[in-house]
């Protein structure tokens, strides 16, 4: 049972820690099902020298986002499991897209548990996994983020890939996982499906391959990925290969992280891009100040690259509500003209934006 635990704590940590959860808490009992979420609204504003937004969206610290994960003890130190998980935009009631074959072409919109749709089988030897979920590559990216991939602070490594329709996620992937209890020790090796027919000469594309490997013990962490996703190669698109390096250091009074990306897509005209992050968590009592700076830029002519600072503040009013405030500002070069939160800016010149908002989760 000891195994089965463990296991499934496996499972709920390559989630989201921000979602509360009872159903560890009721594994011995045979089997549970747990309903969970995230509600967050922002104000966002930003502005540029050709034009400014304002806007009400969601997911301006944690993305919104509703599911339901379960988990069945199958006896021996076996588990099996499930997870649903939706994403939701709180402004306006809808739900995001999904797509199908990890292409251009592929997406689909209406209600789908567009985040994660798998399904599990856990035991000593660690997780077979199956579905629709995070690739490695980007769950590398998005940890040593200090702004999680959210908002205004959205590291410039996460805003401006040229990662393709795999860079967050893919459908269609088998995967497995290693055992939580092996000295601080972890990994995960992904391979995901285009599903075209065959013969074509598109008939790989979409499908792809991601890993990770890392060690996390105490206050340290380190985490190497790379993945590539299979294209036909024309002018505008080929294979893309993404590969980073995270880092992170507890110190308690201030948490430190830095990550290196590398992205490439080897097209006619092969596109080269990398970037670098160092941020910091610092906890306030029950709060945090979050800050954050991060470049991305590719090879094209000019070099064009975007540099962003970010600061952020978040107010815990428990451990389910919080509100928060966040303020960044992204200076370009080499003809970028990377702007904040909507709005609209020349090459070579800035952007500012900030946010405000709320978040429950239950």
């Amino acid at each position: 049972m000891r195994r089965t635990t463990m296991a499934w704590g496996a499972l709920c940590a390559a989630g989201v820690a921000s979602a509360q959860t009872s159903a560890v808490q009721s594994v011995s009992g045979g089997s549970s099902v747990t309903l969970f979420g995230i509600a967050d609204v922002a104000y966002g504003y930003g502005t540029g020298s050709i034009a400014s937004k304002s806007q009400l969206y969601s997911g301006g610290n944690t993305a919104s986002r509703l599911g339901f994960r379960g988990v069945e003890d199958l006896g021996g130190g076996m588990a099996a499991g499930f997870w649903l998980e939706a994403g939701l935009n709180i402004d306006d009631g809808s739900t995001g897209s999904t797509n199908t074959n990890n292409q251009s072409n592929g997406s689909v919109g209406g209600f789908n548990f567009n985040r994660r749709a798998t399904v599990s089988l856990m035991d000593f030897w660690g997780e077979m996994r199956a579905g629709r979920d995070n690739t490695a590559h980007y769950r590398n990216r998005t940890d040593v983020d200090p702004f999680s991939n959210n908002g205004a602070g959205t590291s410039q490594p996460q805003a401006g890939s040229i990662g393709g329709p795999t860079s967050t996620r893919a459908s269609n992937i088998i995967a497995y996982y290693l055992p939580p209890d092996l000295g601080g020790f972890f990994g995960e090796v992904q391979y995901y499906f285009g599903e075209n027919g065959s013969p074509s000469p598109i008939e790989n594309d979409g499908t792809g391959y991601s890993g990770r490997v890392g060690y996390a013990a105490g206050p340290f962490a380190i985490a190497l990925a790379a993945g590539r996703t299979k294209f036909a190669r024309t002018t505008s698109n080929g294979d893309i290969d993404s590969a980073n390096l995270g880092v992170s250091w507890d110190f308690k009074v201030v948490k430190v992280m830095g990550g290196y990306y590398r992205d490439k897509v080897d097209k006619a005209a092969e596109l080269t891009a990398t970037g670098y992050l160092i941020g910091a968590v610092v906890p306030v009592g029950f709060d945090q100040i979050k800050v954050s700076w991060s470049t991305y830029g590719t090879d094209a002519t000019g070099d064009p690259t975007a540099r962003k600072w970010a600061f952020g503040y978040v107010y815990n009013f428990s451990k389910r509500t919080a509100v928060y405030a966040t303020y960044a500002r992204v200076s370009n070069s080499g003809g970028s003209a990377t702007a904040v939160n909507g709005s609209l800016t020349d090459p070579n010149r800035s952007s500012s934006g900030y946010d405000l908002g709320m978040k429950l989760s239950f």
